[in-house]
């Protein structure tokens, strides 16, 4: 308890003057005689007691009322604990993200917040300096600013696409003001990205103060991602597109018309009808254009959020699918597979006269008996791989076991050890793998299907630190056929070659070798999601030409650092939508790049719920201001101390009328 005017409190002396009073005032007696007396003096006894008991009363309530008045004039008060916000170091974050699109009676949130935050500027010193924070972390909000250039940097706030967390924000406001300082967070408290328990642990020197907002509009609908269905689309077919839509609401949507449209034409639409909360996938089937190159979008219409009513994809039709095989000796079985098919491109080399120009080209090399493997051609193919090619490995009937191994070795597979020998079936399918989609219409094969069998292979090592996905197995539970790589190199522990199995007769080597081709197709992502620090694949460049890529859009021309593989964007993209990606002034394809969707699920922290989270948990340091009523009486709360001079004047009243009360009730 402290004192405003602590030497107003000498005056407590006063309360003397009613017991000098009490004391001296007191009447004489006259004494009567009678001659029987028992009756008067039991009267007098009784009425003395209760006189003495009403001076009492009365005097302790004139002590009472003199010392509430002096307490009064002497004005104690508890100091609020928190240090006076109005005198710190004063950090403003404004949440910009798109979730701030949304509206509220009073608007939108982003407009109401900016409101707010030049009310609280002012409302402070006009001499403090004022650290603007918003989503874009940007150079110039480094740096304090006076109120005359915080104004103007608060009214030119725009909606942003970067999302921050709770634990961005406080290590940034750590970063621009160490010292002690006050931090405001205007925000609706998406539970997202807002992390209660990065408040909980704040150091002492911060003082938070919670601005929340909060929404009317409690629904949102998302194009939350898409596939293509198939990893070969050819010019002018029928393509299969697979895209989820998500309602983020508690209560069901009807009509919610889902467009489609490829290079500027309207393609598709369908009408969908979204349960509470539901995530639905549906599929919408076109016909592609002439063009190799393909930009797509997906939309739907919805309010008052729209920044996720977007999606852009981009992806490439080819013609047909590169196939190799380089051999020592020619496979006739396997260029029956692909040399008839018009989906496939299919050549041979053999091994001694390998024309190099056209090896990055293949979609698939198959290598088939090659005997021994040089370090030059081992190094091409690894670095083919790593580019992104496919690979199949047919060993040979007289391989060189230690050439096979230096080379699988670099290839990070297993290795050969011993060669067996022995009529051996194929007893197990992994069904599961790529390779049998659309082959078998139940997940078991039954048990009396007829399989190929295996009269020599070489068995495999084991190594436990190799990642592999077996595809078919022996009977004695050796393998046969393994992927690595998630599925870019195969392995045959066997030669395919008529005399040393069944299985290049079967139906089964058709199956293999055919999905194998198809799987093999360089898949370029989608779509890429902007604010991330985005490697995107290198596409096939030319090599006349200087490795300078650009991407380019209307309003952007940004040249990319690139790697052997990869090309970097370093956060440079602001805005959805497709990009030109040029090798100087050749364009190579259209890379698509969309907002997070982070922020689709609307579901935000309730101002009761902060309120509950402060009082349970005791943060002395984190404080929230109310919505009923403005930031100005919000601010003049927080800062202002418990006072009781009120309720001591309202007593001092009391004490006065009980003695009035007490005067004229009680008769003496």
């Amino acid at each position: 308890m402290s004192y405003q005017n602590p030497q107003i409190l000498y005056f407590l002396f006063a309360i003397a003057i009613p017991i000098f009073i009490h004391l001296f005032n007191l009447r004489k007696h006259k004494v009567v005689y009678f001659s029987n007396i028992t009756f008067l003096k039991e009267i007098k006894s009784d009425k003395k007691k209760r006189n003495t008991l009403k001076q009492l009363l009365i005097l302790l309530s004139r002590i009472l009322a003199i010392s509430a008045i002096v307490f009064a004039f002497a004005n104690p008060y508890i100091p609020n604990n928190s240090e006076d916000i109005s005198t710190n170091n004063t950090v403003i974050y404004i949440d910009n993200s798109f979730s701030m699109d949304n509206v509220s009676e009073k608007g939108r949130l982003l407009d109401i917040a900016k409101e707010n935050a030049l009310e609280i500027i002012n409302s402070s010193n006009k001499t403090n300096q004022f650290s603007i924070l918003t989503n874009n972390f940007s150079a110039t909000e480094n740096y304090p600013k006076n109120k005359k250039d915080s104004e103007e940097f608060i009214l030119n706030i725009k909606s942003s696409s970067k999302i921050r967390s709770t634990d961005n924000i406080l290590d940034k406001t750590k970063s621009i003001s160490p010292e002690d300082n006050t931090l405001y967070i205007i925000s609706d408290f998406q539970k997202s990205s807002t992390n209660l328990n990065s408040i909980q642990q704040l150091d002492t020197n911060i003082s938070v103060v919670l601005i929340p907002l909060e929404k009317n509009s409690k629904s949102n609908i998302s194009i939350d991602s898409c596939y293509l269905n198939s990893p070969i689309n050819k010019i002018e077919n029928t393509i299969s597109l697979s895209t989820i839509i998500s309602n983020h609401s508690d209560r069901e949507i009807e009509d919610v018309i889902v467009n489609l449209s490829i290079n500027n034409t309207h393609k598709t639409q369908q009408n969908i009808f979204l349960l509470a909360n539901e995530s639905k996938t549906i599929e919408l089937n076109f016909t592609s254009e002439k063009t190799k190159i393909n930009n797509g979008l997906i939309s739907i219409e919805d309010h008052p959020i729209t920044y996720d009513n977007n999606l852009y994809f981009s992806f490439r039709t080819d013609e047909k699918i590169d196939i190799l095989q380089i051999y020592e000796s020619e496979n006739t079985n396997i260029s029956k597979v692909f040399s008839s098919e018009e989906t496939f491109n299919y050549t041979t080399q053999n091994i001694h006269q390998i024309n190099y120009n056209i090896l990055d080209k293949q979609d698939l090399i198959i290598l088939n008996q090659i005997n021994n493997f040089s370090t030059g051609f081992s190094s091409f193919i690894k670095s083919y791989i790593e580019k992104g090619g496919s690979i199949c490995v047919i060993p040979s009937e007289n391989a060189n076991i230690a050439s096979y191994n230096s080379f699988l070795k670099q290839l990070n597979t297993n290795q050969f050890s011993t060669e067996e020998v022995g009529n051996i079936k194929i007893s197990t399918l992994n069904l599961k793998n790529p390779i049998f989609n659309s082959v078998f219409s139940t997940s078991k094969i039954k048990n009396n299907i007829n399989l190929p069998s295996v009269s020599n292979y070489y068995k495999l090592q084991e190594n436990s630190k190799i990642i592999k996905e077996n595809i078919f197995r022996l009977e004695n539970s050796d393998e046969f056929l393994n992927s690595y790589r998630k599925e870019k190199i195969h392995l045959f522990s066997s030669p395919l070659s008529e005399g040393n199995n069944t299985f290049s007769k079967h139906a089964l080597f058709v199956t293999t070798l055919f999905n194998m081709g198809l799987n093999s197709v360089k898949t370029d992502d989608l779509y890429y999601i902007i604010n991330q620090d985005l490697e995107i694949k290198l596409p096939k460049t030319n090599p006349q030409k200087e490795n300078i890529f650009h991407l380019q859009s209307e309003d952007l021309d940004l040249i990319l650092e690139n790697n052997p593989n990869y090309l970097l964007t370093h956060n440079k993209i602001k805005n959805a939508s497709h990009y030109k990606l040029l090798q100087e002034d050749q364009i190579l394809q259209t890379i698509s790049f969309n907002y997070n969707r982070s922020e689709s699920n609307i579901e935000q922290f309730t101002e009761e719920e902060l309120d509950n989270f402060i009082t349970l948990n005791k943060t002395d340091n984190v404080k929230m201001f109310s919505s009923d009523i403005s930031i100005n009486q919000n601010m003049e709360n927080i800062n202002k101390n418990k006072e009781f001079w009120k309720v001591l004047v309202l007593l001092s009243l009391l004490f006065i009328t009980i003695e009035i009360l007490l005067i004229k009730t009680i008769k003496t």
